[in-house]
C-alpha cells in the first residue's frame, strides 16, 4: 500500500519564557493552508470521523504504552498519563484538522503556550510533538489501515522517533507526564498530539 506520511514538528517551550524561541515548520516544507481560529480553545465538537470506525481512545493509549516502552529501553523513566494533557492533545489534534493547517501556531498566531495557560496548565518543561498521517488510496484500503489500531500507533511512534529533534523531546528526562491527542477526519487522515510536562 502506498502511505503518504506527511511531517512531524516538535517545539521545546521552558516555563517562564513566556512562549519564546523558534518553532520550525513542518520539516518536509510543505505549505499549509490555513483559516482563521478561535483563540480560546474548546472542547472537540466534531468526533473523529465515523465513516471509518476508528478506535481513536485505543490508538491513544496504545501510543502512550509504546512510548512508555520506548523511554524504558533508552534508560528513561517512563511517563504517567496526564488527563489534562490529554484535553489539550485532543484539542490540538482535532483543531488542526477542523482549520485545516500543521502547525504548532494556529492560523490566527495562538501559540502553544496560549493553548496550555487556556488549560491553566503549568509545568517547568513543556514540548508538544505533532504528527500527520494521509494515506493516498482507496477508501477500502484507508479502512483497513485505520482499523488496525497497532498499526496506526506504531507508525507514530517510529516515525517521531526516527526524527531526532522529536525523538530527544519525547525520549527527555525533563517529563514526567504526557497527554496523547487523536483526530481522524473525513478523509482518514491521522492528526496526532504529544503533550509533555514536567
Amino acid at each position: 500500500m502506498r502511505v503518504l506520511v506527511v511531517a512531524v514538528c516538535v517545539v521545546v517551550l521552558l516555563a517562564g519564557c513566556g512562549g519564546a524561541g523558534t518553532v520550525p515548520d513542518a520539516i518536509d516544507g510543505t505549505e499549509h493552508t490555513t483559516a482563521d481560529t478561535e483563540s480560546t480553545p474548546r472542547q472537540p465538537t466534531t468526533p473523529s470521523s465515523e465513516r471509518y470506525d476508528v478506535d481513536v481512545e485505543q490508538i491513544e493509549e496504545l501510543i502512550h504504552k509504546k512510548m512508555n516502552e520506548r523511554r524504558v529501553q533508552n534508560g528513561v523513566e517512563p511517563l504517567e498519563r496526564n488527563e489534562t494533557l490529554d484535553a489539550v492533545a485532543r484539542y490540538k489534534s482535532w483543531d488542526m484538522a477542523q482549520q485545516d493547517y500543521f502547525a504548532h501556531t494556529g492560523p490566527n498566531g495562538t501559540t502553544h503556550a496560549e493553548v496550555r495557560s487556556q488549560y491553566k496548565l503549568k509545568c517547568n518543561h513543556s514540548g508538544q510533538n505533532i504528527y500527520k498521517h494521509t494515506t493516498r488510496q482507496i477508501v477500502d484500503d484507508t479502512y483497513d489501515f485505520l482499523n488496525n489500531e497497532r498499526k496506526v500507533s506504531t507508525g507514530a511512534v517510529d516515525f517521531l522517533l526516527d526524527s531526532p529533534s522529536h525523538r530527544q523531546n519525547a525520549l527527555s528526562s525533563n517529563y514526567d507526564t504526557q497527554g496523547i491527542g487523536v483526530f481522524v477526519d473525513e478523509n482518514g487522515t491521522v492528526f496526532v498530539t504529544q503533550e509533555l510536562c514536567g
